[in-house]
């Protein structure tokens, strides 16, 4: 795991508005009105993610689901939640 990111249950900031469109994820952030598009795979991270479930869950099921390694999907999902809360979505 990436120890600069917050590993445990990251929260998606309040008042950010999001739907899921044909499997990704649309999302919009309340401090700039930015428009984020999320693929297939950053929609279900999303979606997770709102669920509370904890990071530690999110890269076991990426292990269970797609052809990466626990490994590969650790540095993958520490990637996205700092792309995230860069983008001020996260908290």
């Amino acid at each position: 795991m990436v120890n600069d990111v917050d590993l445990t249950t990251p929260e998606i900031k309040p008042g950010v508005i999001w739907r899921i469109v044909d499997e990704n994820a649309v999302v919009v952030s309340p401090d700039t009105g930015d428009v984020h598009v999320l693929s297939q795979t950053g929609a279900i991270i999303w979606q997770m993610l709102a669920n509370k479930n904890e990071v530690r869950d999110i890269e076991s099921y990426l292990v269970a689901h797609y052809i990466v390694s626990a490994e590969q999907a650790s540095q993958d999902v520490a990637a996205f939640i700092r792309e995230l809360k860069d983008s001020g979505l996260l908290k």
